[in-house]
């Protein structure tokens, strides 16, 4: 057996996993409240149970913390909760079981059900449709993003290797020594004049690879209220929420 799951009222189910590459004893408590602890191999799981015991504030303390974070941040709510160039995107309960994505191509508009039974709220609702959510919007970037680099390049004068699409979590795009490009799909939330900037930003890294003057001042060149775009893109955060 190489785990086992035990049952404290105080904290919750914890599962204890022996694994052949553990050195050491680990506790991980995961957003959804989830609690695994790993032991080494020759390790006895009486002998993680006492780890456990040795550690019950730090466990609680952490579940607490872990579900502030949740419930602190912005979370997805029923409703409209953005458009792209090509579809609104909509989320509402409906009488099913698990989340699924629903097209309704004459309204343009990408609909995300969840179980109406289950609380939006919950850790388990949110990241299933956080993930459709980005599912989709890396469909919808594939309908566009690939020609606009494409067309901005030619009128520009610009060339890459290729393009790629991403899910960044810090960046709106990155340009490699290579010349090859990286577009955060999430891009597709933003409005034309903002995608144009990032596209262009990056075409800009195939020439100039660094953000000195000449990079400054090529941009200025291409949109001469550079320093007010970078402003209102920093008020913009990368993820959904």
């Amino acid at each position: 057996m190489h785990s086992k799951q035990i049952y404290l009222s105080n904290i919750g189910e914890i599962t204890i996993t022996r694994n052949r590459l553990a050195v050491r004893f680990k506790i991980t408590v995961k957003p959804d409240g989830k609690i695994g602890v790993t032991i080494p191999w020759m390790a006895s799981f009486a002998s993680g149970e006492k780890f456990i015991s040795g550690h019950l504030n730090w466990i609680a303390k952490t579940k607490e913390k872990q579900a502030e974070k949740h419930f602190s941040r912005k979370l997805i709510q029923p409703g409209r909760i953005f458009s792209t160039r090509n579809y609104h995107y909509r989320i509402c309960p409906a009488d099913l079981t698990i989340p699924r994505i629903k097209y309704a191509e004459k309204e343009k508009e990408v609909l995300f059900e969840y179980p109406a039974d289950k609380i939006i709220e919950s850790y388990e609702v949110q990241n299933s449709l956080k993930q459709m959510i980005e599912n989709v919007l890396r469909f919808d970037a594939r309908l566009y993003l690939p020609a606009r680099i494409a067309e901005l390049a030619a009128n520009l004068g610009y060339s890459y290797n290729k393009m790629t699409i991403k899910n960044n979590k810090t960046n709106w795009g990155s340009c490699s020594i290579h010349r090859n490009i990286n577009l955060n799909l999430h891009l597709m939330r933003l409005n034309d004049r903002l995608i144009d900037y990032i596209i262009i930003h990056e075409l800009v890294h195939t020439v100039i690879p660094d953000h000195g003057k000449e990079f400054k001042a090529t941009m200025q060149k291409h949109f001469p209220d550079t320093a007010e775009i970078d402003k209102e893109l920093k008020k913009i955060k990368t993820g959904i929420y």
